[in-house]
């Protein structure tokens, strides 16, 4: 993902809409028909009240992709709003935006697998908030309405199971969507007493990883045995 494109999807998550016109405009100068940008720049228009030039590039996206169900439900959803009319054109649940700083060992960006059909995921924005569904050996997320739209990695299951089973809390939202890919964004908000003093995501670079550990150090009771194989296997693999 590109520097620009991680900062409209930033812009975008935490509301600032003025900057993600600018930047999504910017995106446009080399990639003028990109479906994904344009979808974006539009939204960011609506946000803002500019309704007619969000009207006018849900249509160029008809024109690139006639069958594209997320242009014709917004474009649906703004046709009889004026430019008065600036609230969200979209009523959903979103979370705080200083939720998605990134937090090593505590937050996580994560590329979902066996996602939905593209015409439950067209439904979805950046930052709507979704539920983390955990089952016998898989966890699912959710929509509020409990529609669903796909699952973790088997990796990242594994370990969400077993810290939520003794009593850890987690929010999460949609963080990218491009095409048949979606991207949510997972973030510790409590952990139960029996892993107290473990965190719940592995650090993926040795900077994220020393940061945790000079964190925590003096908090660790007894090592996490999880953690240690999974360290112990990377390193084997090296």
């Amino acid at each position: 993902m590109t520097t620009l494109l991680q900062a409209a999807i930033e812009a975008a998550l935490a509301q600032k809409w003025d900057t993600a016109i600018e930047i999504n405009k910017e995106l446009l100068k080399n990639n003028k028909d990109d479906i994904d940008i344009l979808a974006r720049l539009a939204f960011a228009y609506a946000q803002t009240g500019s309704i007619e030039k969000a009207k006018k590039i849900y249509r160029k996206i008809l024109l690139l992709d006639k069958y594209n169900t997320l242009a014709v439900k917004n474009l649906d959803k703004i046709s009889n709003l004026n430019e008065k009319k600036s609230n969200s054109i979209i009523p959903h649940e979103r979370v705080a935006p200083g939720l998605f700083i990134e937090e090593p060992g505590k937050s996580k960006t994560v590329l979902l697998i066996n996602v939905a059909p593209t015409k439950i995921l067209n439904h979805l924005n950046i930052g709507d908030t979704v539920i983390i569904h955990p089952k016998k050996h898989s966890v699912e997320i959710r929509g509020l309405n409990k529609t669903y739209y796909g699952a973790l990695p088997d990796d990242i299951a594994f370990r969400l199971i077993k810290f939520i089973a003794v009593g850890n809390s987690y929010i999460a939202c949609i963080k990218n969507i491009q095409k048949n890919q979606v991207w949510v964004f997972i973030r510790e908000i409590s952990r139960g007493k029996k892993l107290s003093h473990q965190s719940t995501f592995i650090p993926t670079t040795f900077k994220e990883y020393s940061a945790t550990i000079h964190r925590e150090i003096k908090k660790i009771v007894s090592p996490d045995p999880l953690e240690e194989e999974e360290i112990h296997q990377d390193e084997s693999e090296e």
